[in-house]
C-alpha cells in the first residue's frame, strides 16, 4: 500500500527551500523572516553573512515606498546582499563582480521599446555564476531577455498569460507529497478540477504522469528513488529525498503566502522554457530593471506606459516578498510562515 513518506511518525512537509531542505523541522511561525534569519545567523556564528543579511534587509526596507520606476535599484541590493548571506553561510567562494550584464536586443527591423527586448547575459565568471553552481543549475543557455525571464514565473503567470494573451504556463495543484511503496518513493500532487480536461492534461510534462482515482486527479512523477521505510529514516534515504527534491523543484513552483500556493510549470509551445530556479530567474530581472531604472529611466518610463507595464508592476511589488521567501527557506533549510502579517507581507 503506497503511504505519504513520515519522519518519527509524521507525515513530511513539502518544503519551499529547493537545496538543503531540513525535513525534520516542523514549520516556523515567525513575525519576520529578516529577524528569525539573523537570529538563526547569529546563533550559529555566521557573522560575514549576518552583515549581508542585514545590509539586505536595509535595501529592502529603503524600497518599501518608492514608485515601481525608482524601486528596482535598492531591491536589486536587496537580492544581491541576501544571496551573498547564502553563499557566505555554506562557504562557496565567489568574486566581488556581479556576473550579469544587461544587453539592448533592439535592431532596425525591431526598435521598440520593450520587456522582450531587454537582453539579460550570464557571465562565465562573478557572483552569480557561483550562486547558479550552489543551486546546481546545467541549463547551458546563458543569454534571455526580459520577457522569457518573466513568462517563467509562477508569482506573476496570470498577469503574463493576459498581457501576451497566451495560456498560463502554470497549473495549481493541491497536496503535493512525497509517497512511498515496496522500497521505492516519488513525488504526487492532486490537480485542481479545472486542469483535469485532455487538453490540459496533453501539456503536463513528460516527467510526470496523471491517473484517476476516487474522481481525484493525480499528478506523479515518473522517477522515483529509494527509501527504505524505515521508522527512522536512514542517511541514504535523506540524502535520496533531498537530491529528487532539488530536480524535482524545476517543475514545481510556489507563490509564497502564509500557506504556499503549488503550481506545476507544463509544457507549452508559446512559452520559452528556462530550466533554472526561481531565485536565479528573479536575480536576473530585478538586475536589467535595476540597470534601466539608473542608466535609462526615461526608457523604463516608457516600458512602464506600454502594452505590457502590468507584468513590469506586478513583478516588481510581488518579487520583493517572494525573493526573501525563498532566500530565508535556502539559508536555514526552515519552513517560514508569517504569523500575525496582513496579506502574508514582510
Amino acid at each position: 500500500m503506497t503511504t505519504t513518506i513520515r519522519i518519527s511518525d509524521r507525515s513530511v512537509r513539502f518544503p519551499r527551500a529547493t537545496i538543503s531542505p531540513d525535513f525534520e523541522e516542523k514549520r516556523v511561525i515567525a513575525s519576520s523572516p529578516w529577524e528569525f534569519v539573523s537570529l538563526w545567523l547569529r546563533q550559529r556564528k555566521r557573522h560575514d553573512a549576518c552583515v549581508y543579511w542585514e545590509q539586505a534587509k536595509a535595501f529592502y526596507e529603503s524600497a518599501r515606498d518608492l514608485p515601481v520606476e525608482s524601486a528596482p535599484l535598492p531591491l536589486y541590493y536587496a537580492f544581491l546582499n541576501a544571496s551573498k548571506a547564502l553563499l557566505e553561510c555554506n562557504g562557496v567562494r565567489y568574486s566581488a563582480y556581479h556576473g550579469v550584464t544587461g544587453l539592448d536586443l533592439r535592431t532596425s527591423v525591431n526598435g521598440r521599446i520593450r520587456i522582450d527586448n531587454e537582453g539579460i547575459s550570464i557571465k562565465q565568471g562573478g557572483f552569480l555564476p557561483a550562486l547558479i553552481q550552489h543551486l546546481g543549475e546545467i541549463e547551458a543557455r546563458r543569454q534571455y531577455n526580459l520577457g522569457e525571464i518573466l513568462s517563467n514565473l509562477a508569482f506573476i503567470h496570470r498577469s503574463v498569460a493576459i498581457s501576451y494573451s497566451r495560456g498560463e504556463l502554470f497549473l495549481s495543484i493541491k497536496n503535493p507529497r512525497y509517497v512511498h511503496h515496496n522500497g521505492r518513493a516519488w513525488f504526487r500532487a492532486n490537480l485542481q478540477d479545472e486542469h483535469t480536461h485532455g487538453q490540459t492534461l496533453a501539456t503536463i510534462p513528460a516527467a510526470f504522469s496523471t491517473s484517476i482515482t476516487d474522481r481525484v486527479t493525480r499528478l506523479e512523477s515518473v522517477a522515483t528513488f529509494p527509501w527504505s521505510g524505515a521508522r527512522r529514516p536512514t542517511s541514504a534515504d535523506i540524502a535520496a529525498l533531498k537530491d529528487f527534491h532539488r530536480s524535482i523543484r524545476l517543475d514545481i513552483n510556489y507563490i509564497a503566502s502564509a500557506t504556499p500556493l503549488w503550481y506545476v510549470k507544463r509544457t507549452l509551445a508559446s512559452y520559452t522554457m528556462i530550466r533554472r530556479y526561481n531565485l536565479t530567474l528573479m536575480f536576473l530581472a530585478m538586475h536589467r530593471l535595476s540597470e534601466i531604472a539608473r542608466y535609462k529611466p526615461i526608457e523604463l518610463i516608457h516600458i512602464l506606459e506600454g502594452r505590457r507595464n502590468w507584468i513590469i508592476y506586478e513583478f516588481v511589488k510581488i518579487a520583493r516578498n517572494q525573493f526573501l521567501d525563498e532566500i530565508a527557506a535556502e539559508i536555514t533549510g526552515y519552513e517560514i510562515s508569517p504569523a500575525g502579517v496582513r496579506q502574508s507581507s514582510f
